[in-house]
Order: C-alpha cells, then structure tokens, then sequence
C-alpha cells in the first residue's frame, strides 16, 4: 500500500457528462496544499456493487480515500449501503441520534416540514461515524477499511470543501512533507518540441517531477516535488529554472496566469495601447483581453468585422484587395489591422480572418486556414497564415490564442518567430 490518497467521485450524471467533475480537482489540489499525494482518480455512476468493488480495490492500495456525492435522501444515493458493504458487510444500517437531530433542527430552522426520505441520510453502517455538515443535510461518513481510511462526503462543493478543510483535512495533514508544484505556460512550440528541449528533466521517476499538457496551443510544464518543505520547494525553484532556460521565450506564465493577462503588462510597461478587427473569431479575442481586470488602460476596443462589407466599411479595407485577394488572405489580414490601427488610433493592432468550418473552405484555402496579421504604428506588419487542426470552437480559440501570442513576439522582437501550426514564413510588409 501506498502513502497516496485516491479520489472517488459518484453519480450517473458524471459518468454521462451532464456536468463536470470539478470536486475531483479541487481535491487533487487540496490534498497536496497538506502534503498528500493525490493517487488514482474514479468515477462510477449510481450502482451499489460498483461502488463496493472501486472501494475495496482503492483502499486495498492506497493509505486514505476520499468519495464525494450518493450521500442525499433518495433511492439512487447508495454510497452508505456501498460503504456498509465493504467495513461491515452482512450488517445492517443504523440510525445515528446526532445525525437525526441534526436533520431535525436544520428543517426546523428554516421553518420547514421534514420528509420522512430525509431520516436515510442520519444512517450509517456500524463501525462508521458521521461528519458533522453545518452547510446542508448530508452528513459525511468516515470509516476504515483495514489500513485505508475512508472519507464519504457530500456533493455538493459549498458543502463539501468545508467539510474536507475541518474534519477531513487535519488528519490528513503531513507536516513533515509537502507537494510543492509550478506550471509554466508556453506558446509557440507543439509538446513533442518542447519535450525534445526539456530532455532528461522529463525521465520518469525523476524528482523533481516533469510532465506537459496541450490545450488550443498552450503547453503547460507542470513541475512536481514531494518531500520536506524547505527541501521540496528549493528542488521546484531549482527544476524551475532549468525548464525556463531550456524552453527559452515560449514560456510566457506561471501558475494559471493567462497569456492576455502577460500581453497586457508587456503593453502597460512600454506605454502602449492596443485593438482587435476579428473577422473569424468574432469577438473571442476581444473577450479573452477584456477578461483581464484593468485591461482598459491598454485595450481601446474592435470592430468583429464578419462580413466583406463590414471589413470595407468599418476598417477601410479596399474592395478590391478582397476581390483580387478574398477575405481569407494576407492581404485582407494585414489591411484590417492597419484599419483598426486608424479607427481606433492605437499603437498596435490585432486582425483575424480566416475559415472556421465546419463549411466554407477550399482546397486553396480549407478548413481551419486562419491568417493573424499584427501591426505597430510606428513599425512594420507582420502576417501568419496558421492551420488549425480541431473543429469550429476549437480553430476559434486556437486563433486568438495564437494571436495574443504573435502579438507578445513581436514585442519580444521575435516578429517573424515560426510558430506552432504556421505555414511557411511570415510575411512582413514596411511601415505604410
């Protein structure tokens, strides 16, 4: 057996998709903040026997478990009779006196009759205890199984999480050890690329940990150390900068911080302002700037210019320039971003035109063929033609991902940096 801590989450509608698992994460997080290592990860749906078997094969490996959810008062919440399986089978449930006076006084409270379905959630097998839940009905269960100790709490997370942090938590807590982890955000190179450039550092097994995830363009160095604090969290700071100086200036962030929100400082520190003509992206780029608090001291606004009249009447972009060229093209890319440069008199500008799909593409031009063109005031363009792998939504994030990225190198001075999905070379056109 393991020291991990394994996560068991339950419900039918998890296991269909009809919402997302976010207590799973919240918890991996909050077990390592204490110094546990979190372990494997399960789901399983509303079935007592299946519930039964993940508890007993994951308290079989691992020195705690944690299950949230089937903890409610109708028939289809079965994790007390699955946990009475597992530490007392053959028993029957009891009713615990705390746990009825507790449901009692929170319908009397709020001047509420109480369903008799209510009294299940006061039950529990008999070698268990409840967890007192001052934040809803469901009281959690805490019970062992061998070694494993095993936690059963509700649900709901503004009911789970204090329940975790007061009665879960401080005997969970390893004092001695920590979980210390960073994540470098990078931009520009695909995970194998990048994978080549952190080289041994990626070994498994090696501590320091190294790991990377991709999603719409982003790659993410997820650094991990376990061990004594102070020791730990010089191995993270020390890995840290091998990862920085190996991966060089596609790594724009640290722990969650967004590349609009890394772009935004860039353009505050040089004094400069910045606007959007989105043609393809219709309005994401300008919504993923503006999710940035204080992004009004450097983004002045755009124009989502979808339709060939839109980009002729509201940028200026010469008619003919779409019709020789079409609205796909460099040409059309770099005339929006010098419109928007003129409209809304910024110091740099961002234009996207490209084909989203799922229809509208060519075999010159086909789904998921975007052009990014970036222009400074006071300097030259410089224009992308990118193709996007995915479908509608992803091509569209993936684009105004990419062009707050061109963005950042081309104050970086890395202008015509090939990036990642990029065909062929930048094309730079002088300052008008």
């Amino acid at each position: 057996m393991n020291a991990a801590v394994a996560i068991l989450s339950v419900g039918d509608e998890l296991v269909l998709g009809q919402i997302e698992d976010t207590n799973a994460a919240w918890l991996a997080r909050a077990l390592q903040a204490i110094g546990r290592t979190p372990g494997e990860r399960r789901t399983v749906g509303d079935d007592r026997r299946a519930l039964a078997d993940a508890l007993r094969a994951l308290a079989s490996t691992h020195a705690a478990v944690i299950l949230t959810g089937g903890l409610g008062p109708t028939l289809d919440d079965l994790t007390r009779e699955a946990l009475l399986d597992v530490v007392s089978p053959g028993a029957a449930l009891v009713e615990d006196e705390a746990g009825v006076e507790h449901l009692r006084g929170w319908f009397e409270r709020r001047g509420r009759p109480m369903p008799a379905s209510n009294l299940r959630q006061a039950m529990r097998p008999p070698a268990a205890r409840l967890l007192a839940n001052p934040h809803g009905t469901a009281p959690g269960i805490a019970a062992e199984a061998g070694a494993c100790r095993i936690y059963c709490l509700p649900g709901p997370p503004n009911e789970m999480k204090p329940m975790f942090d007061n009665l879960v938590a401080p005997g969970l807590r390893d004092d001695a050890n920590v979980v210390a982890t960073a994540a470098l955000h990078s931009i520009g190179l695909g995970e194998s690329a990048l994978a080549e450039l952190l080289g041994e550092l990626m070994v498994r097994g090696r501590e320091p940990s190294v790991g990377t995830t991709a999603s719409d363009g982003i790659v993410s160095i997820r650094v991990r150390a376990t061990g004594a604090p102070d020791v730990a969290r010089r191995a993270l700071e020390e890995t840290v900068a091998q990862c920085l100086s190996r991966a060089g200036s596609v790594v724009y962030g640290r722990d969650g911080e967004p590349l609009a929100s890394v772009v935004g400082r860039m353009l505050a520190e040089r004094k400069l302002t910045i606007s959007t003509a989105e043609s393809c992206t219709g309005g994401m780029l300008g919504s993923f700037i503006t999710d940035v608090a204080g992004s009004s001291a450097w983004y002045v606004g755009g124009a989502v210019t979808y339709a060939n009249e839109r980009k002729i009447v509201d940028l200026g972009v010469p008619a003919a320039t779409i019709e020789a060229h079409g609205a796909v093209s460099h040409e059309t890319a770099i005339a929006m971003a010098r419109g928007a440069l003129a409209r809304f008199e910024t110091d740099l500008a961002i234009a996207t035109t490209g084909v989203a799909g799922p229809g509208g593409g060519s075999e010159a031009k086909p789904v998921g063929t975007v052009y990014v063109a970036v222009a400074r005031r006071d300097g030259d363009v410089f224009s992308r033609r990118f193709h996007f792998p995915g479908d509608r939504t992803t091509v569209r994030r993936r684009t105004a991902h990419l062009a707050l990225a061109c963005t950042r190198f081309l104050l970086l001075g890395e202008g015509a940096r090939s990036l990642l999905w990029s065909e062929g070379e930048a094309v730079r056109v002088e300052r008008a």
